[in-house]
């Protein structure tokens, strides 16, 4: 949802919602990056193009599936010069994101938290500085996507209201239908926060804060995952086990890198902080959604 300064965002917010409610929806701000195309600013990553791959590293593949396409490099060191995404990534390197995308074989094996035999068509590498690379070729079978370059641009971001946080927040204790018309769920505080935003219309790349569903909150298929099919509907271990996840990285549908998930969708990487303070990216959890 909404990306946007601290100052802004907490103007609003006292402005348009009791002390207690302010209080409590201001906690739940998360700060993150957003990225966006590097038309007039300094270069965090790219969407696209090659990898670049520590030497003797082959090109990531799914075994029986083929290659992973690459979607997107980042610098770290430029995301943590552009300011606070929230998360403990480490503070120089490259992250690297692969995905068995459905490209090679028209979709017939696609990626699924629920599928724990499927999670291996989806890849964070994280190259420490120093290390050598070399622009690896893309295998024959895979032609690699447009680079995009891409700018990392800090601020706060603000959870949509089914959000697992928001729920613990303020639904306790409220029906269907008061939640409707609570003032933090109401169209006013809505609108306002729609205004705000510079990009409202597309949920948009990021790394941290809170992920932009485009259906149910993405923290909700990464608990079934672990899970398992069985917790469904208003089961109370979702939401605890959807609190163990932040967003790692969410790469939206965009037309210049040719990058459309399913139906104007948007691909997502969420991990446990515990994982991400020791660099144990292969521990992420993939998802996706489209219209």
């Amino acid at each position: 949802m909404t990306h946007a300064p601290a100052e802004a965002l907490h103007e609003l917010a006292h402005r348009l919602l009791s002390p207690d409610d302010c209080a409590r929806w201001i906690a739940l701000l998360r700060p993150g990056l957003r990225l966006a195309h590097a038309d007039d600013g300094p270069v965090a990553g790219r969407l696209g193009g090659l990898p670049d791959l520590p030497l003797g590293m082959p090109w990531p593949e799914w075994d029986g599936h083929g290659p992973l396409s690459h979607l997107m490099s980042l610098d770290c060191a430029a995301l943590s010069a552009a300011g606070d995404s929230g998360l403990a990534l480490p503070a120089s390197g490259t992250l690297l994101f692969f995905l068995l995308d459905g490209r090679l074989d028209d979709e017939d094996c696609m990626v699924y938290p629920g599928d724990p035999g499927t999670r291996a068509g989806s890849r964070v590498l994280h190259v420490p500085a120093g290390t050598p690379t070399r622009r690896h070729p893309a295998p024959d079978a895979l032609s690699p996507y447009p680079e995009v370059a891409l700018t990392a641009q800090a601020g706060l971001s603000v959870p949509t209201s089914d959000a697992p946080t928001v729920r613990a927040a303020f639904g306790e204790g409220l029906d269907t239908r008061a939640w409707r018309t609570h003032p933090v769920n109401a169209r006013p505080f809505d609108s306002a926060l729609r205004a705000l935003d510079t990009h409202p219309s597309r949920s948009g790349h990021r790394i941290g804060g809170h992920p932009v569903p485009v259906q149910e909150p993405v923290e909700w298929e990464v608990a079934r995952g672990v899970l398992g099919p069985e917790a469904v509907g208003q089961d109370a271990r979702l939401d605890e086990a959807a609190a163990e996840w932040v967003l790692l990285a969410q790469i939206d549908t965009d037309e210049a890198a040719d990058m459309m998930w399913g139906d104007a969708g948007t691909v997502y990487w969420l991990i446990r902080p515990a994982d991400l303070a020791a660099g144990r990216f292969e521990e992420a959890m993939f998802t996706w959604q489209c219209c």
